[in-house]
């Protein structure tokens, strides 16, 4: 039996507890909340990150944490030993122009990289690497960290992933996939993994993306089989998934000029820039003959329309134009006949003035992207070419870069059957 003390002050006991209790509880739960909330805010979800082939016919979303860049201007280029069929080792390669160190981004063996492009924020490489019949388009930062395969295609020469391009939000990636079918324009959102169908396979014609114009259009360019490309169209993202060929948006008709044409959209997206040259025919069957002049840059609304003549000239074969900034086109000579000596990199105003050659060491601009800093430094003031010399069964690459106002240009990597290929500019 209980005495009426402790009765008493059990009685007094259980209330307080149970309003300690109450009071705790109230003074808990938000602070949970708040906990729980700043742990989600500070932490968003993150994307799993693997270097192995997602299932197929799927991709991965990207993960894409940012890093400080330095000041100093760098070159980033492949370096692939071996040989396409048996490589031994492929390799993504940054080098300093101010200090003159290179330094590798990422080296992997028994591995072909087929292409590579630097991000619109210098902080990223997308590019396509093939080891043992299988086909990555891979992501990794300029620091070599977060290396990662977003999408696999299924070996060479199907399922070879080709032409791909990202759009300068870094949110969308397109490109050309081939199918027993034929070839087809794939989009990749790398911000949620999402693919699909752009443009369907259609039998004996390829359209390939060659650049975007903005975040939602690309311009694609025409091949008929055993044909080069002739005609330059724009392809809208936004009208989404397997569009109808016959839908695209013409702006440009090469075919009169089939073997030498080339374009580009001006630095604000607002213009188009195209070359072409004379080409005579080939005495000895199909193809082009010799390329010579005359020659004309010119330019006309970023959709289409009448041209405006920006630069003509009677002896030079203009082979290709970059407006690489805002009032400064990049474009290549490569006369094979006639005036030989004035072949190489030029410049020219977007009005026409003041040419210049800048080197003849080289007529190959980049050949994965037609951004800006795929050629010309971050500020403009420097250009990158690769050379390729010697014969077929032993050439020699060569990569050099110069300054836009002139000079001579600096010798950074050369050597013999090993393959150099420019990819851009960062900084670092």
């Amino acid at each position: 039996m209980h005495s009426p003390r402790t009765t008493r002050f059990t009685r007094l006991l259980i209330p307080l507890l149970v309003g300690c209790l109450v009071v705790l509880f109230t003074a808990a739960a938000p602070r949970s909340q708040a906990s729980a909330s700043s742990i989600a805010t500070s932490h968003p979800l993150r994307p799993a990150i693997s270097t192995s082939c997602p299932a197929s016919g799927t991709a991965r979303a990207a993960y894409m944490p940012s890093m400080t860049l330095g000041s100093h201007s760098t070159i980033v280029y492949i370096v692939n030993e071996g040989t396409f069929a048996n490589p031994t080792f492929g390799t993504l390669k940054r080098y300093d122009v101010v200090t003159g160190v290179k330094v590798e981004v990422v080296k992997m063996a028994n591995t072909y990289i087929a292409s590579a492009q630097v991000s619109a924020n210098g902080q990223w490489l997308l590019f396509v690497a093939q080891s043992a019949g299988q086909v990555r388009l891979q992501l990794i930062r300029m620091d070599g960290q977060y290396l990662q395969t977003l999408y696999c295609g299924a070996g060479s020469p199907q399922g070879s992933i080709l032409d791909e391009q990202w759009s300068t939000n870094q949110h969308l990636v397109v490109f050309l996939q081939v199918l027993q079918s034929g070839t087809a324009i794939y989009l990749l959102n790398v911000t949620n993994g999402a693919l699909q169908v752009e443009l369907p396979a259609v039998q004996t014609l390829t359209f390939a993306p060659r650049t975007w114009l903005d975040n939602t259009r690309v311009y694609v360019t025409l091949e008929r089989t055993d044909s080069p490309p002739t005609i330059l169209y724009i392809l809208d993202t936004s009208k989404g998934a397997n569009q109808n060929s016959q839908n695209l948006q013409k702006v440009f008709d090469g075919s009169s000029t089939p073997f030498c044409w080339d374009f580009d959209s001006s630095y604000d997206t607002t213009k188009l820039f195209t070359t072409q040259c004379t080409v005579d025919p080939n005495p000895n069957g199909p193809g082009a003959g010799n390329y010579h002049g005359p020659s004309v840059i010119n330019v006309r609304p970023a959709t289409g329309g009448s041209p405006t003549s920006v630069y003509t000239r009677n002896d030079l074969a203009f082979t290709s134009v970059r407006a690489v900034t805002s009032s400064t086109l990049l474009f290549t000579v490569g006369n094979t006949s006639g005036v030989t000596s004035q072949n190489g990199l030029w410049r020219v105003g977007t009005n026409g003035f003041n040419p210049v050659r800048l080197t003849g060491t080289g007529n190959q601009l980049n050949q994965f992207s037609q951004f800006p800093w795929s050629n010309v430094s971050r500020n403009g003031s420097q250009y990158v070419l690769g050379i390729v010399s010697g014969s077929p069964t032993s050439p020699t690459y060569t990569l050099e870069y110069g300054s836009m106002s002139g000079g001579a240009p600096f010798v950074f990597a050369s050597i013999t059957n090993v393959q150099l290929l420019v990819v851009g500019w960062t900084t670092m």
